[in-house]
């Protein structure tokens, strides 16, 4: 590969002000993404770190302490623009806790330790190009926070984006800015001393930092850390924190065998194969908290000896150039993580730190946690937990991945957290003033929460039938129960006519360019554009030298005074830059074409790679493909893509009195219809199924047919033999076999099964046992089965959403209990659903199952509903 790449790099940041440090660390950088570095960090070349010093044991005295940070000073990272949540501006300027933004109570924090110990402690921030106005303007209001001789900010390095073909820079006329990126957090270390900030530093007699991000609000100056790592000498100094299950993928630290030096390998640093022992928390029980200490001292005199290259493990990101478009062009990003200085300090350490020093927002399901009750603020702006205990799990659907939806759904403000341990929320309803949740909470196709409402808890109304047994579980716990045991479907190569309604697996790049050539996009002439600059003012004549047609490879070029008839779709001949519509002049065949009009250059001309370029991402992990998602693909070149992989579901009816449709009944028997309901639900659902023939009412024989079935299924369907009579199969039989039966609260369909048969080579199959009667069946599809087929298929929205609709007659439901009624919808004139329930709402009508389109959700507290009121319905047919 050639330097054409790099002397195009270098001379952009040249052109932009970047010193000759940056660009010589960029430079150390390129040269490792020449020769192909990819950053790993292989298992087979670490230890996990052992034991470390733990915060909880440092005792110093108080003198210490102050006399300690007396010498320290804060640099926050403050560079991010919060992408990832859906903002344009810093992240640090996001209202996180009573009004505050993260600024706010990093500078609070700040002053606070000031006061308390009687210090200077500066605080500056490491802002990008894009973050520092906006972040300076914040820290205006605080007129205490300035040091003299020092600035509160200092503008991190930039550097261009790279093609990943041929390491150009990337170019983005679109928003040039989109051209550059920051070097990583590691480009901390360089920074400070391009922008004078370390010899500043110095010379104030400050000679250690506290580094850590601003949207990690635990991250304050401990005065206790700072004064171990004066007592023992020590040079560079990393926090770690207890990893858990949710730490996963996070970067931790490890001990590199070759020289027993401590090493930060982070996600992007994990070989391919070593994801299990990188996720291993008993092998590797601490992560990097990302707050580090350094001796400003050492970094210089390093600084100076490495001649501005501290070495740093590189690390190679791709994203798009435009990270809020996926479809834009990929790039590669070389980057250095700040804690990975840990390896170039001899004598470094870590501190095993509480969990508490570890509060980022990363997310908007951080973000709702840190701003409720669960945490405040206490008199020196630290953030504290309000009660004992973990913090509560959130998990909010995409509606509120981005701030603007978040701030939309919470209009009043995020609810309750003191008493919750988790909240999930399917679907996107406006929660009101006051909402408290309590316990594990799942809400699901709400359209609103109301003011005051408590979640979590389901109310036993005193409407409830008396002798009702007690251990009845509710529709939301029945549906998560079952949801937590599944894993996506494996995935598969797949031909594209087979891929139709199915996840796709991984990213998919163009293997061509779209257009593979230029062409005209008019049926015309090919020209060079300056052949007609005086078109304008006097028709101008060009001599024919050829003809393209669609397909061909035209042998010909097109010189000055020259044309070619070319055809809508042919390919450009060489020479000509520009097409004249055959409108606009006198349409010979042959001789000479008389040109009546001047054209620009690139007129009419379709340029290769303008619809897509080869090697960009054409179609993303996570779409679904549809019609227009296989002609993108096979237009570049593919005739299969890699989805997760169609669930196939075996349906199984049991019954003794069960017979074939299409066969005659004898006294007592009944066509068997909820096989191919069944059926037909689950292949509109997405996967493949078939109907095995129905089981009779013994043991022995659905054992049997299950043990036939559980090698070639991923799913298995039952219906019948579930409630409490003598001849109830499936119950009897199953209950050995894993299969838990439990009552839901819900009309109809209250009996349920569900458990995991074990299959060939231990792999594990669901099986779904539904009650018998054809609606009780299909109600029970539709809320359970439905939304885990499309857990497998990792399709989303998992349920069907609930929409409002005006009831036309009144209804009567149970009290404790969801009902799912039946009703027809339609719009009404005004554009609104209406439902009006079907006659028959026994769980044995098939007829009136067979008209409703929809189903009526009763919530479980509600006993009545009157003409008149709003009700959530479950839109079964597309066209209401």
């Amino acid at each position: 590969m050639s330097d054409q790449g790099l002397q195009a790099s270098v001379a952009m940041m040249r052109e932009r002000g970047l010193g000759p440090e940056a660009i010589k660390v960029f430079e150390h950088y390129y040269a490792q993404l020449q020769d192909g570095a990819q950053g790993t960090i292989p298992e087979d070349s670490i230890e996990p770190l052992g034991e470390v010093q733990t915060l909880r044991e440092v005792k110093v005295s108080d003198e210490e302490a102050r006399e300690a940070l007396s010498r320290t000073a804060v640099i926050k990272l403050n560079g991010g623009l919060g992408t990832g949540m859906g903002m344009t501006g810093a992240k640090s300027a996001l209202e996180v806790k009573d009004g505050l933004t993260f600024l706010d109570i990093i500078a609070l924090q700040v002053l606070a330790l000031r006061q308390r110990w009687g210090v200077e402690l500066p605080l500056v921030l490491m802002n990008s190009f894009r973050t520092s106005e906006e972040s300076l303007k914040i820290l205006s209001k605080y007129a205490d926070l300035p040091v003299e001789g020092l600035p509160l900010d200092f503008i991190q390095n930039a550097e261009p984006k790279l093609r990943p073909d041929d390491l150009m820079p990337v170019e983005w006329p679109a928003d040039p800015e989109l051209e550059w990126c920051p070097p990583g957090h590691g480009d901390v270390y360089v920074s400070l001393v391009t922008s004078g900030v370390l010899d500043a530093l110095l010379e104030k007699g400050i000679r250690y930092a506290f580094l850590s991000n601003s949207d990690n609000l635990g991250a304050t100056c401990d005065p206790d850390v700072a004064a171990w790592m004066v007592e023992h000498g020590l040079p560079y100094v990393a926090e770690v924190c207890k990893r858990t299950k949710s730490d996963r993928k996070g970067g931790h630290l490890a001990v590199r065998r070759s020289d027993g030096r401590i090493v930060l390998r982070d996600t992007a640093q994990v070989a391919e194969g070593d994801e299990r022992h990188f996720r291993d928390i008993k092998r590797h029980s601490t992560f990097n908290a990302n707050n580090v200490w350094i001796d400003l001292q050492v970094l210089r005199e390093r600084m100076t000896a490495k001649e501005g290259v501290l070495g740093l493990p590189i690390i190679v990101n791709r994203k798009n150039v435009d990270p809020a478009d996926t479809t834009s062009p990929e790039v590669i990003q070389m980057e250095s993580a700040m804690g990975t200085a840990i390896e170039v300090f001899e004598g470094s350490e870590a501190i095993l730190v509480p969990r508490t020093r570890f509060r980022p927002v990363k997310t908007t399901n951080d973000l709702l946690v840190i701003r409720s009750d669960f945490f405040s603020l206490d008199e020196e702006y630290h953030v504290v937990a309000a009660v004992d205990g973990p913090e509560p799990f959130v998990d909010l659907d995409s509606a509120y991945r981005f701030v603007p939806g978040f701030e939309k759904r919470f209009p009043k403000g995020v609810p309750s957290m003191r008493d919750c341990t988790s909240l999930r929320v399917i679907g996107d309803p406006v929660f009101g003033r006051n909402v408290r949740c309590v316990g594990d909470v799942l809400i699901d196709g709400y359209r609103r929460v109301l003011d005051d409402a408590v979640l979590g808890e389901l109310p036993v109304p005193a409407t409830v039938p008396v002798g009702t047994p007690g251990d009845v579980r509710t529709v939301d716990e029945h549906l998560k129960a079952i949801l937590a045991t599944l894993e996506p479907s494996p995935t598969e190569w797949t031909r594209l006519t087979d891929a139709l309604g199915l996840v796709v697996a991984r990213d998919v790049r163009a293997k061509v360019d779209l257009p593979h050539f230029d062409n005209s996009s008019m049926d015309g002439y090919a020209v060079r554009a300056d052949s007609l600059a005086g078109a304008g003012d006097a028709p101008v004549r060009l001599r024919i030298v050829g003809e393209v047609a669609a397909g061909d490879d035209p042998s010909f070029s097109v010189g000055p005074g020259e044309a070619a008839r070319i055809m809508t779709g042919a390919p450009m001949p060489e020479g000509a830059d520009a097409v004249i519509a055959v409108e606009d002049t006198d349409g010979a065949a042959e001789g000479e074409v008389e040109c009546r009009v001047p054209v620009e250059p690139g007129r009419y001309v379709r340029p290769r790679g303008e619809d897509v370029a080869s090697g960009s991402v054409v179609v993303s992990a996570g779409e679904v493909v549809g019609a227009r998602t296989i002609a993108l693909l096979a237009a570049c070149g593919y005739a299969e893509v890699e989805v997760h992989r169609r669930p196939h579901v075996v349906v199984l009816s049991t019954g003794a009195e069960l017979v074939e449709p299409g066969k005659p009944l004898q006294p007592g028997q009944i066509h068997d219809s909820n096989s191919s309901m069944l059926w037909a639900a689950a292949v509109g659902a997405g996967a493949s199924a078939e109907i095995r023939a129905a089981v009779g009412d013994s043991d022995e024989e659905l054992i049997r047919a299950l043990d036939e079935v559980v090698g070639e299924a991923d799913v298995v369907i039952t219906s019948g033999g579930v409630s409490m009579g003598a001849y109830d199969v499936v119950k009897n039989a199953l209950r050995s076999e894993g299969i838990e039966f439990v009552k839901v609260a819900m009309q109809p369909g209250k009996p349920q099964g569900f458990g995991l048969l074990t299959g060939p080579n231990g792999r594990r199959v669901p099986l779904f046992a539904l009650p018998g009667n054809p609606v009780s069946s299909f109600v029970s599809f539709e809320v359970f089965v439905r939304p885990a087929l499309r857990r497998l298929m990792r399709l989303n929205p998992e349920k069907r959403r609930l929409r409002p609709a005006t009831l036309i007659s009144g209804v009567e439901s149970y009290g404790g209990r969801r009902q799912f009624g039946r009703a027809v919808v339609s719009r009404s004139a005004e554009g609104t659903l209406v439902a009006v329930p079907v006659a028959g709402q026994g769980s044995h009508f098939v007829a009136d199952l067979a008209k409703a389109n929809a189903l009526f959700v009763v919530p479980e507290d509600v006993t009545e509903l009157v003409a008149g009121e709003v009700v959530d319905v479950l839109v079964l047919d597309r066209e209401a």
